[in-house]
């Protein structure tokens, strides 16, 4: 099967690219660093079925963290057949260093020129075919968002050819490369990249191929073209200039560049002051607009659920049929009436501020507050994606550079409110108390990362780097993009969420049918009822609830021994409500995230962080305990 590996730089379409050839399988987002693993799809190409790999953006082929580290390790040990490297076309001279690093890999390669639409607003006019014959490689202009020249690229594809030409120095570069390259070539053998290449990152002082050369007989040669190049400076220098001569002689400015809508409207978003306020009236207003708009549809869709227990009652007569049936209507009714009238509308409009490109500017904005915690506005990427779940909030740390910085991320994503954990603050504290609580919970929740992280900034050694990332242009996405990336986002609720609350639920039932709850119950009576001031019958809530947070709301008025949610004013009072929540969030992350940790920042980093997140909601569930009472 023909492999076709998609390369770019940080937030050039490349993501959208693979979403249009092999499907929505996927995160495309308008920020730098949503990928941070490859992905792998299928497509046909005149009824051959070949294989799309999207990997992370890279600068360059020297990487500088894990994301980049992930793409220079695939295109090390994948048997690629094609590269289609990615470029945004409005940023010609910038993107194309890549171009010429992967040209050097002397592989099949593509060039898609993606976003021509955006460098025609800025009015900058690229004569392709004077690109191509200067890079040497197949030029397909493309507009990802809308689908554009993606017909022709399949076809070129299929047609692609090594680089007709190569990146050449000037004279004394060339021949100080050439010398390294000749005895690398000779003498390291067990090498899958060109020696010319191995010896150009080496002389720049990438440490993988500069380990490679030093344990040859080539070491003196490394050293001597080092000193001959600046250590590698000449080569960059070089590269540089023939990026620029390469834009003059392909490219026609047509009009001086004036300030843009885009410009007008990032002096109020961007702004060192009035930037926080919009923010945080985006956020109140998707907040109120949400909960107000799904109260109805949730009491709808208990009434029709409640109607449902009612014939069960009436048609089953066996006890113990009768209850595990009611237990999983009720963890479908749960399931609907969170999933349908919040979860999906506030993912979509999460997933619409990525495409529009608000993210990153949310990060621009953040970074001075972010800086004081000991990590940077990067790190509003895995926070923001931990809204919807915190695995692949986890996993994006993975952009970040150093290991404090990642060890900082990865608890404070921890402590965001994942989907399943909105479910349990809207479907409680949003149906039973109002928006304004959700909204204080939120703020609260955001309080406490903050003091955390400052915390943390002060117990942990180590430097955290400065933040480098691209605020992209405002791009309007397209609502099959937005319909489907919502969709990406709320499948595991689907598939592993909804069949978790149905069994959860079951189990619940089945264990309140054999009158077990009472032995589990004792064993966290001392901390649930003495400390936190909570029903001990919670305790098996609690259990279940490190399976699955959505587990905690569906078996809460089981445990309780209610026959709906709607019912649980009556045994529950709005302190033990908010008491119980502030719990949920911020308690022992759920399995699959624990895993995740124990990945991305070992088993050590995951114990640690499982025990602090603990100790953290006792301790502020306590507090709610005592100063709740003030305010309700």
């Amino acid at each position: 099967m023909t492999t076709i590996a998609l390369v770019g730089q940080p937030n050039c379409g490349k993501s959208t690219l693979f979403n249009q050839i092999a499907g929505y399988k996927s995160l495309a987002a308008n920020f730098p660093g949503a990928t941070v693993t490859y992905t792998k799809g299928t497509t046909y190409i005149d009824n051959e079925l070949v294989e799309v790999v999207d990997l992370p953006g890279t600068y360059s082929l020297s990487w500088y963290d894990d994301a980049e580290k992930e793409t220079v390790k695939a295109l090390f040990s994948m048997d690629i057949d094609v590269i289609v490297n990615i470029i945004d076309a409005s940023m010609l001279i910038r993107s194309i260093e890549l171009t010429l690093e992967l040209m050097a890999l002397e592989k099949p390669m593509i060039v898609a020129l993606n976003m021509m639409d955006e460098a025609k607003k800025k009015g900058i006019q690229i004569d392709t075919k004077k690109l191509e014959e200067i890079i040497g490689v197949k030029i397909v202009p493309i507009i990802a968002k809308k689908g554009k020249g993606i017909k022709e690229l399949l076809a070129s594809i299929q047609n692609a050819q090594k680089p007709k030409k190569r990146c050449v120095y000037q004279k004394e570069a060339e021949e100080t490369i050439k010398n390294l390259s000749g005895c690398i070539a000779e003498n390291v053998k067990d090498i899958k990249w060109p020696s010319k290449l191995v010896a150009i990152k080496a002389i720049e002082g990438f440490s993988e191929c500069e380990e490679v050369v030093e344990n040859s007989p080539c070491k003196d040669l490394l050293n001597i073209a080092k000193d001959k190049l600046n250590n590698g400076m000449t080569i960059i220098n070089q590269r540089h200039a023939l990026c620029m001569n390469i834009f003059e002689h392909s490219t026609k400015l047509t009009k001086p560049p004036k300030k843009s809508i885009e410009s007008r409207i990032d002096d109020f978003l961007m702004h060192p002051f009035l930037g926080y306020v919009f923010m945080l009236a985006i956020f109140v207003a998707i907040f109120y607009g949400v909960f107000t708009g799904g109260s109805p549809i949730e009491n709808f869709v208990i009434s029709i659920f409640d109607t449902v227990d009612n014939y069960l009652a009436q048609l089953i007569t066996n006890k113990l049929v009768f209850a595990i049936a009611k237990g999983a209507a009720d963890g479908i009714g749960a399931a609907i009436g969170i999933a349908l009238p919040y979860l999906l509308p506030f993912l979509f409009i999460i997933s619409l501020l990525e495409d529009v490109g608000y993210l990153p500017r949310i990060a621009y904005l953040m970074d001075s507050t972010m800086h004081k915690m000991g990590i940077h506005g990067t790190s509003v990427i895995p926070f923001v994606a931990g809204y919807g779940c915190s695995v692949p909030a986890i996993m994006a740390i993975r952009i970040l550079k150093s290991k404090k910085e990642k060890y900082i991320s990865a608890f404070l994503a921890s402590l965001v409110p994942c989907s399943a954990r909105t479910t349990v603050i809207m479907g409680l504290v949003g149906y039973f108390l109002g928006w304004q609580y959700v909204i204080a919970l939120y703020a609260l929740n955001l309080f406490v990362i903050a003091v955390s992280g400052v915390i943390l900034k002060k117990m942990l050694p180590g430097i955290s780097p400065e933040m480098i990332i691209d605020i992209p242009p405002y791009r309007m996405p397209t609502v099959k993009t937005l319909l489907l990336k919502t969709w990406h986002k709320v499948k595991d609720f689907v598939y592993l969420a909804i069949p978790m609350l149905i069994v959860g639920s079951i189990v619940l039932t089945l264990i309140s049918y054999y009158n077990l709850n009472p032995y589990i119950n004792n064993i966290f009576k001392p901390v649930l009822t003495g400390f936190l001031g909570l029903p001990s019958a919670l305790g098996v809530v609690l259990i279940f609830g490190i399976l699955k947070k959505e587990l905690t709301l569906i078996m809460l008025y089981q445990a309780l021994g209610l026959s709906s949610i709607s019912m649980l004013s009556s045994v529950m009072s709005p302190t033990q409500m908010l008491t119980f929540t502030i719990f949920v969030i911020f308690y022992i992350p759920c399995v699959a995230t624990i895993a995740a940790i124990n990945k991305e920042i070992g088993t050590k980093g995951g114990m640690l962080i499982t025990v602090g997140t603990t100790a953290l909601a006792l301790i502020l569930a306590f507090i709610t305990k005592i100063t709740a009472p003030l305010f309700i």
